[in-house]
């Protein structure tokens, strides 16, 4: 069996951390999207600022930069997904062509 050193250990501790946050914040997004399709931007935004809460000073502006590209990236999804929406929509609600 490898020993392993206490800084070792102190660092894989962190980590763990530092992902039980990232995956906190997920939960409650994807939790949003699934329930209502779309993305509440200002409960998103507090959950980063509560996973951010969480992470040691120096982690947070990398969760900061990663956070605003998954938002940029919902954004363009939400856009497609009204889009796509209008489209089924105006399909049910177009006559019958005879």
């Amino acid at each position: 069996m490898v020993d392993v050193s206490h800084a070792d250990f102190q660092q894989l501790a962190k980590n763990v951390e530092e992902l039980s946050v990232q995956v906190i914040a997920l939960t409650a997004l994807m939790g949003a999207m699934v329930t209502t399709a779309s993305v509440d931007f200002e409960r998103l935004e507090d959950c980063v600022q509560f996973a951010a809460n969480r992470l040691r000073p120096s982690r947070r502006p990398l969760l900061f930069a990663k956070a605003a590209l998954v938002l940029e990236d919902f954004e363009v999804m939400q856009k497609a997904l009204r889009i796509e929406t209008r489209k089924i929509r105006n399909r049910r609600k177009s006559p019958p062509k005879h």
